[in-house]
């Protein structure tokens, strides 16, 4: 792995913060930027508090929560990775079928099936692409270790054990509490921060109903302003919150930047389901690309199945 760049984070375009302190949007400054549809306007005049779901939508763990779940809650897995680098003259994939097992406080990862082909891996045996060993570092984890679901902090640590560490932290911290912080990458990283007061201006938010999955939900969206796409690299994002207890049933986001330093195009849906009262990930889809200087551009789809969960 190249140390000397710390271009992993825009790798996958899953940037999270360093240290930095943004200046977090208040709710009454996000609302002036927020559209309500006409079944939100109704229920407003029925009781529904827009202030409080706005100030719902900045402090939201239950989806940080969820992904803890995937290493708590036994389940099955079914993954599929596919590599489109451009100037390759064969595609790689990479297909995983496993469990993750519960003994006692112990978990692990149990891996019942594992094929790959094409140029996957270097002669040493390690993954060619960055994207992929990530992917594989954050998601199958081995060995084994005590389960622990336990949000001790709404804001992610970020580990500074190692810079592949700290790439790891950065890559949840965003997947998890996306908007809230800033990341102390040049050129981009403060134009990561969707609810930061600054950020206002070149979005416009709105508030609207629909359901997810048979389930009533309220829905956040924010999308860049026209013009205004290269003042933000969140292009969009969209949540489903659950009506009645408010936890995040899905989110689509878009990020995108281009420039002499890095060039990137991301989108991630994640789609999530209550089982026993407990909020699970069902699907993970990332589809990406990316460029920088020096290096090998890199574009990889990858989806994770999970599903059989066992919450008592």
């Amino acid at each position: 792995m190249n140390e000397d760049v710390p271009w992993s984070i825009a790798l996958l375009g899953l940037l999270g913060a360093m240290g930095c302190s943004p200046v977090i949007a208040q709710p009454d400054t996000l609302l002036k930027h927020i559209t309500l549809d006409e079944f939100v306007v109704s229920a407003r005049a029925s009781g529904f508090n827009v202030e409080a779901f706005v100030q719902q939508v900045m402090d939201d763990t239950t989806f940080h929560k969820a992904f803890l779940n995937t290493r708590y809650y036994p389940h099955r897995v079914i993954s599929e990775l596919e590599v489109r680098a451009k100037k390759e003259k064969r595609r790689a994939t990479m297909h995983r079928e496993g469990a993750l097992v519960r003994e006692g406080s112990q978990a692990f990862l149990r891996l019942d099936s594992i094929s790959e082909h094409g140029p996957l891996r270097k002669r040493n045996g390690g993954f060619r692409y960055l994207t992929v060993e990530m992917y594989d570092d954050v998601f199958f984890r081995r060995g084994p270790y005590r389960a622990e679901n336990t949000i001790r902090s709404r804001r992610q640590e970020i580990d500074r054990s190692s810079r592949f560490d700290r790439y790891k932290s950065e890559l949840k911290k965003f997947m998890f509490d996306p908007g809230q912080e800033i990341a102390s990458v040049p050129f981009i990283g403060d134009k990561l921060a969707l609810y930061d007061a600054d950020m206002a201006e070149h979005y416009d938010h709105r508030i609207w109903a629909d359901t997810r999955d048979g389930q009533a939900c309220w829905v956040f969206s924010s999308n860049v302003r026209t013009g205004h796409e290269r003042d933000a690299v969140i292009q969009e994002m969209h949540t489903w919150f659950h009506q009645e207890n408010g936890q995040v049933m899905a989110r689509e986001y878009h990020i995108q930047h281009a420039s002499i330093i890095l060039d990137f195009d991301i989108r991630i849906k994640v789609r999530n389901a209550l089982v026993n009262g407990a909020l699970v990930p069902l699907r993970i889809d990332y589809d990406g690309e990316w460029d920088i200087p020096l290096n090998k551009a890199e574009a990889i789809r990858f989806n994770l199945l999970m599903d059989a969960w066992q919450v008592e």
